[in-house]
């Protein structure tokens, strides 16, 4: 049985990921820290309750008693200093969405990753209706549609979009045209133009895939996030086995969003070698304006 230790209650995704969790047979929800910067001490304790989990008051004591870690805050910048002791430790950790809101957060985290397992991020490329959607197939022509906050939001495009290429990115490059667009290329030769504010009415992902064939789908709504959840939960509980490793496309994903935000703000083309040390994307300030769907 897999010991997981929850850290963080901000968002809805601590209580859909426990469910999850909870609903198999080789792992528990076992600890629960949160800094009751969304919640407070009653819904940290009736989630405790609920889980049979401890609660702890300092996410540190937690470290030696779980097998793995998920670090939900909604607060993107307290990610580094919430995951990092859990890496250092050799605990297999998840990060949730967005993974870092600057580049050194990122460097700090790859540094404890060293050896031990790394995973999260966003769970839509694991949605049932982008299965359709071939992972080898280099040199594609990829557009992609989303939503509401460009760095919060667009994680779930990025991430996407790295899945498909199978490959790191090379380059972002701004379009001069309506909205908040890029181009991403990678490594493969795919190209992936990303579209981060289309419209919030309907809460639609859009994808437009041009490689051996020509398809599209539509992420809508809720349709089909159990399957998603349980997909992406079951990717990170073979990470923690080491079965797979997911520290790379984590990672590599966390800069190109870096990458991305910085193009979108001084329209200037960023390569993987240009330092990204001037990106500051205040986690603070998103929090300061978040509230959670339940």
């Amino acid at each position: 049985m897999i010991h997981i230790g929850i850290v963080g209650l901000d968002t809805s995704h601590s209580a859909a990921f426990a469910d999850h969790l909870a609903a198999g047979d080789d792992a528990t929800v076992a600890a629960v820290w949160d800094g009751g910067a969304v919640r407070d001490r009653a819904y940290r304790d009736a989630f405790r309750a609920d889980y049979g989990a401890t609660a702890y008051d300092d996410p540190a004591a937690m470290v030696e008693t779980v097998d793995a870690a998920m670090v939900l805050t909604a607060d993107w910048d307290t990610h580094r200093r919430l995951a990092v002791p859990f890496l250092d430790a050799g605990v297999p950790t998840f990060v949730d969405k967005p993974l870092a809101g600057r580049v050194e957060d990122v460097d700090a985290i790859e540094r404890a990753a060293e050896g031990t397992p790394l995973s999260g991020g966003s769970a839509l490329p694991f949605h049932p209706e982008l299965a359709v959607f071939p992972t080898d197939r280099p040199g594609r022509t990829l557009y992609c549609a989303g939503y509401d906050d460009p760095f919060y939001y667009g994680c779930h495009l990025v991430d996407t979009a790295r899945l498909l290429a199978g490959s790191d990115w090379r380059a972002v490059r701004p379009i001069d045209g309506p909205g908040s667009v890029v181009n991403v290329v990678f490594d493969g030769g795919t190209v992936a133009t990303l579209r981060l504010d289309g419209p919030a009415d309907g809460a639609t992902f859009g994808f437009l895939d041009v490689s051996d064939r020509t398809r599209t789908r539509a992420v809508e709504g809720s349709d089909g996030y159990d399957t998603m959840y349980k997909r992406f939960l079951d990717r990170f509980l073979d990470s923690v086995r080491g079965t797979v490793d997911d520290t790379d496309r984590l990672l590599n994903g966390g800069r190109l969003l870096l990458a991305l935000a910085a193009v979108l703000d001084d329209g200037t083309e960023r390569t993987r070698d240009d330092p990204l040390d001037d990106v500051r994307i205040d986690g603070g300030a998103f929090l300061a304006d978040y509230e959670p769907y339940y």
